[in-house]
């Protein structure tokens, strides 16, 4: 089997890895406009089976011309948001199978049956039986599967509420999640499903939540621009009543006083006779995601810890008894995290283990859905299939059940 991944970044990275480790993917081909990016992964990744080639993203026809002539079971993309069209629309040319781990937008044209904007075509798809597995990460992706685990077992649901939680310590300035993309979803005023979607402020919702180890203890969140409440509404195969997505880490209360400040405002202001966006200049200055080799050295001196996890509480009703299922992730911290592939951090690696995860289901013919979806469409032997997978992986998902009186 061979996998075409769009994007030669941190998710590259981990999902080249955890591919090249399956017997039967036979060769993987790594594309972006970077060279210096996709060096960077072949001098960390020692598999034969990893080939590159620099190709444009927005290219269209170059995608689709790669694609034809490689003749691949499925592509990867592990590259920006905004590539989506361009790279679903050759995959749906040459009729690959398709992945992604983020959406491009929210209810095309007003739309609120079509709740993010890869699912459009998610019919015609279907007629050509080609599959699109969207929103396949870790959040969105992994919790989704969680959600849809625990809302299954109930007759009814009222809530699923999901966390998404991240300690780092670290010696210089440091952004573990593509900068724009992590800032912009800070200052978008969120969505909420409250017997309907409903926007939020941004920073509101603030919640103290108690985490299970290896966290541990109570911790702030905050509601956060995210897609679970959008498709988890529309897919979750049953009525729920309220749907949220917070997320919180220590240094969040900065974030929020920089975008109270203003200093991420798109509205430009004048200094000394010149016009800039404040936005325009702070997203300028913060660093780029730590290379491979920059993240091994980070971690080798010690410079660096993190460690993340996703929760999900689901509240319902089984058999006239008020439940409450409580999942949560249990994955390697940054420092074994880089262990298990050079140069990941915790959250690629929670993020792109489960990418890989999802492709190799994919690859493998275990997800059965055709037409472009979400992953809370699975049935129940594809979740076992996946929470196996994962546990290989290092990543284990416990779940807690409570009766409430």
């Amino acid at each position: 089997m061979k996998v075409l991944i769009i994007g030669a970044g941190a998710q590259g990275l981990v999902i080249s890895w955890v591919l090249a480790e399956a017997d039967d993917v036979s060769e993987i081909v790594l594309v972006d406009i970077s060279q210096k990016r996709m060096k960077d992964i072949t001098e960390t990744n020692p598999s034969k089976k990893l080939k590159t080639q620099r190709v444009d993203a927005s290219d269209t026809y170059g995608l689709t011309k790669l694609m034809r002539e490689g003749k691949f079971d499925l592509a990867v993309n592990a590259t920006l948001t905004e590539f989506n069209d361009s790279i679903m629309e050759a995959c749906y040319e040459v009729k690959v199978n398709y992945l992604d781990m983020a959406s491009n937008g929210n209810f095309p044209g007003g739309d609120k049956n079509i709740p993010v904007k890869e699912l459009t075509n998610s019919g015609k798809w279907k007629e050509a039986s080609l599959k699109g597995l969207i929103l396949a990460g870790a959040d969105a992706g992994t919790v989704n599967v969680m959600a849809k685990e625990a809302a299954e077992e109930l007759d009814e649901v009222d809530s699923i509420k999901i966390k998404d939680y991240a300690i780092t310590e670290s010696e210089v300035p440091i952004v573990l999640w593509q900068p724009a993309t992590y800032l912009r979803d800070l200052i978008t005023p969120p969505i909420i499903w409250d017997n309907g979607f409903k926007e939020v402020p941004p920073f509101s919702g603030e919640e103290e939540y108690d985490f299970p180890p290896p966290i541990g203890g109570k911790a702030k969140v905050y509601y956060h621009s995210h897609e679970e409440p959008l498709t988890l509404a529309k897919y979750i195969g049953k009525p729920v009543k309220y749907i949220d997505f917070k997320m919180g880490e220590p240094e969040l209360t900065l974030w929020k006083s920089i975008y109270d400040l203003g200093v991420m405002d798109d509205e430009p202001v004048e200094v000394d006779g010149n016009k800039i966006a404040p936005w325009a200049l702070f997203s300028r200055l913060l660093p780029d995601t730590p290379s491979a080799k920059e993240m091994i050295e980070l971690v080798e001196s010690g410079k660096l810890k993190s460690r993340m996890m996703l929760a999900v509480d689901v509240y319902g009703r089984k058999a006239d008894q008020d439940m409450h299922y409580q999942m949560w992730t249990d994955g390697p911290d940054l420092v074994k995290a880089c262990e298990r592939i050079p140069g990941a951090s915790d959250i690629s690696y929670a993020v792109a283990v489960s990418a890989a995860v999802f492709s190799l289901m994919l690859l493998r013919g275990q997800v059965k859905q055709t037409g472009i979806f979400p992953p809370e469409v699975f049935d129940q032997e594809e979740r076992k299939i996946y929470f196996e997978m994962m546990r290989e992986q290092g990543i284990k998902i416990h779940i807690r059940k409570h009766t409430l009186l």
